[in-house]
Parts: C-alpha cells; sequence; structure tokens
C-alpha cells in the first residue's frame, strides 16, 4: 500500500517539474523575442527543457525512488550554476549574456531545497558538497582576479551561503531533536497504556476507555458492551507445561480473539489470564452472540501446539446509573456463572 506521504510529495514533485519545464520554454521565448539569448543560454534553456520532461516521466512511472529524483534535482541545479559560474568568470566571450547576480540569488535556494528534500545528516553532508563545489569553481578567480567586478560580489556570496548552511544546519536539529522528543513522548505513552506480552490495551487504558464510554453514554445514550474473558483451567497449563507455554497461550489467545473482533472492538487484558473487550454501540443479546461466538473459535482449534484450551465469558450493557465498577461487577458476576455452569460457555447479566 502506497504511503499518502510519499504520493503527495511525488504531486508536488511533478507539479514542480512541470511548472520548471513550462517557465523554462516561456523564458527562452521571451529571450528570443527580445534578442537577448546567446549560444551558452540556448544550451542551458535546452537542457533545462529535456531534463524537466524526463525527471517528470521518471517520477510519475514511479522509475527511481523519490530520493534520488531529489538529489538529480539538487545536482542538475548545481551544475548548472557553477557551469554558468564558470563560464562568466573564465570566458567572456562565451559568458557574457551571463548575468552572475541573478544566478547567485538562486544558489542559496539550492541549500534550503538540500535540507528540506533529504534528511539531516544528508542534508547537511549535499549541502557542503555543493557548497565545496562552488568555491571550488570561483577559487583561481578570486586568487587571480580579487579587484575585478565579480570578485567581492562572489565572497559575499560564499559568505551568505555559509551562514546559511549553519543556520539550515541549526534548525534541522532543533527540529530533529524535537520529532526524537515527540517519538518518545509517544512511546512511553504507549508502552504506559499497553501490555508487555500480549501488545493488548492494558487494564489502565481500558479502565480509562469504559469511564469515558460512560459519560458518552450519559449524555448521549451511546450504548456499549463489556465481555470479560477467563481462560479455563489455565493453571493446570502452566503446572503441566511451564510457564512459556502459558505465555505462549496468552498471546495465541490474544490474537484469535482480534480475529474474531471487530475493528471497532478494544480487546484489553484485564490481568493474569482475565482479557476483556469493550464493544461500542452493541447491545446486550449481539455482545452475547458474540462472546459463544468467540468460545466456539477458542476451543475448535488448540492456540498453541496441540494443547487445546476453552474460555469463559461473562456479558452485560451498560445501563443507567451505572459506574465503572457497577458494571464490571455483573460482567464478573456473569463470568462466574459461566464458571459454575461448566465453562467453555458464555454467561450474561442482561441491563434492565
Amino acid at each position: 500500500m502506497q504511503n499518502p506521504a510519499d504520493h503527495l510529495k511525488r504531486i508536488i514533485l511533478m507539479t514542480i517539474l512541470a511548472l520548471g519545464g513550462v517557465s523554462t520554454a516561456a523564458g527562452w521565448a521571451l529571450m528570443e523575442s527580445l534578442g537577448l539569448s546567446s549560444p551558452v543560454l540556448c544550451l542551458v534553456f535546452g537542457l533545462s527543457l529535456v531534463f524537466h520532461p524526463v525527471m517528470f516521466l521518471i517520477t510519475w512511472r514511479r522509475m527511481l525512488p523519490l530520493r534520488v529524483v531529489d538529489i538529480c534535482c539538487l545536482l542538475f541545479a548545481s551544475s548548472i550554476c557553477s557551469a554558468c559560474m564558470a563560464l562568466r568568470l573564465y570566458s567572456p566571450t562565451y559568458g557574457a549574456s551571463i548575468d552572475l547576480q541573478p544566478l547567485y540569488l538562486w544558489i542559496p535556494v539550492i541549500y534550503v531545497l538540500a535540507f528540506t528534500l533529504t534528511g539531516h545528516q544528508s542534508g547537511l553532508r549535499l549541502s557542503l558538497r555543493i557548497f565545496a563545489l562552488f568555491v571550488a569553481v570561483s577559487l583561481p578567480y578570486l586568487v587571480l582576479h580579487f579587484d575585478q567586478p565579480y570578485g567581492n560580489f562572489t565572497i559575499q556570496m560564499h559568505l551568505v551561503s555559509a551562514v546559511l548552511i549553519a543556520s539550515l544546519y541549526f534548525f534541522s536539529s532543533y527540529q530533529h531533536r524535537l520529532q526524537l522528543a515527540q517519538l518518545t513522548v509517544d512511546e512511553m505513552a504507549r508502552l504506559a497504556n499497553t501490555d508487555d506480552l500480549t501488545k493488548l490495551a492494558n487494564r489502565r487504558w481500558i479502565s480509562e476507555t469504559i469511564k469515558s464510554e460512560l459519560v458518552r453514554f450519559g449524555r448521549y445514550g451511546h450504548t456499549f458492551s463489556i465481555i470479560l474473558i477467563d481462560i479455563d483451567h489455565f493453571k493446570a497449563v502452566n503446572d503441566r507445561y511451564g510457564h512459556a507455554v502459558g505465555d505462549q497461550t496468552l498471546v495465541a489467545l490474544a490474537a484469535r480473539a482480534t480475529e474474531a473482533l471487530r475493528d471497532v472492538d478494544m480487546l484489553g487484558r484485564w490481568g493474569g489470564e482475565e482479557f476483556i473487550v469493550l464493544m461500542l454501540e452493541t447491545g446486550f443479546e449481539q455482545a452475547l452472540d458474540k462472546a459463544r461466538a468467540l468460545c466456539a473459535k477458542v476451543a475448535a482449534t488448540p492456540l498453541v501446539g496441540e494443547h487445546t484450551v476453552s474460555i469463559s465469558c461473562g456479558v452485560t450493557s451498560v445501563r443507567a446509573g451505572d459506574s465503572a465498577d457497577s458494571l464490571l461487577q455483573r460482567a464478573d458476576q456473569a463470568l462466574y456463572a459461566a464458571k459454575h455452569g461448566g465453562r467453555n460457555r458464555a454467561e450474561g447479566s442482561q441491563a434492565s
């Protein structure tokens, strides 16, 4: 399945490439109409008119990863700028039509894109390489012709570029640390609400959710039911096969119960060998039918190896005046009735 963020980035990149191709064609036509064109500018425009449609097609057909396309675009822009700089500084005959001032204004954009399109560290490495390229191209001119018209302007461009790269790295580093901090907070919240063994919601999270649903029921009348699940004779499983098999049984039960439930149902580990299901917008009879089906599904085939286990379920639905304690107490009483009635069954305490 395609990542929505990658799809959006692909659309944006295709739009930029299309606009770049159109603007290049329009600029070339305008230069020709004004008589300002030259062989060098024609070559630059021609290369751009080839590059943009080719990269558009590659992006559209997904022939290369987006990261590779991004780097190709940056390298193309850097190559064009460095070539134009070299021609203007060292070959006045061919570079006479190239104005360095507008060209130098575009160079900082390359550094911004390098950090925007790539990662934190890779943006710095790529920017420094591009910066080294521009310095290498202009260095002989600065050493031999420092007093020439473009000497001071070129030095200022390099100084501004260095400050820009440092600033971009600082802000990128800050953003990177902020993202890591957010991931840490999210991970801590997830761990606080997740059972380590089964990776289901833990008792704390289920309890908070039940309280929230009780508020919704009181305000809007949204009914819900709960199923309290207990593995029959689980102690015998641990005693006979060991706690490792017992843990595997808990994990396997969590997986099988998840398969049998709806996406909107919340399955959690209540503690020990007990599980709980919170079924939103579900009445008592529907929940009882689901619990009976769940008992049959668990007992039908072994959970771990050749060892078959069964479960007992207690079912209840919310009613007016309920608290979390009263609701869970009814579910526990129904579970006790299922155990007392022979296990491998579901019993309910119907709301009145």
